[in-house]
């Protein structure tokens, strides 16, 4: 069920990337009269779009562990929001090698945050290799 329900979470965090890639792309387009302006845009609009991402997921961890089925996060403070949102940072940016340990099903959620951030990242580093090239090319 754990793998399901992490399943469907990275399903849908493909989904709001690839909305949020669209609009990132309509806002900043490619302005060949000022490419510095477009490269940085497009950065600082990833960043936002990786924050709010690891913001959901913080959200979603919440959510489940409030189930006594899903499992717990050990650690100091591994339940707080600042430890979800930490938690959740962590795993999306660096496979999960973190101070908080998952127990349970919950890991099996985890792992799947683990590989859709690896996902999401890659694809933003080859939206802003595009952005690149177009910006400075037009």
């Amino acid at each position: 069920m754990a793998l399901l329900i992490g399943f469907i979470l990275v399903a849908l965090l493909g989904a709001l990337h690839h909305v949020c890639l669209r609009g990132l792309d309509w806002l900043t387009g490619a302005d060949g009269r000022n490419p510095n302006r477009t490269i940085l845009m497009t950065f600082i609009g990833l960043l936002t779009i990786h924050t709010l991402e690891i913001v959901l997921f913080a959200g979603a961890y919440a959510a489940l562990l409030s189930w006594p089925y899903m499992g717990e996060l050990a650690g100091g403070r591994a339940e707080s929001w600042s430890g979800l949102i930490y938690f959740s940072g962590i795993n999306f940016a660096t496979l999960g090698y973190t101070q908080i340990e998952a127990e349970g099903p919950v890991r099996m959620i985890n792992m799947m945050q683990s590989l859709g951030g690896f996902m999401v990242l890659t694809w933003s580093a080859t939206f802003i290799y595009s952005a690149w090239e177009e910006a400075f090319r037009s």
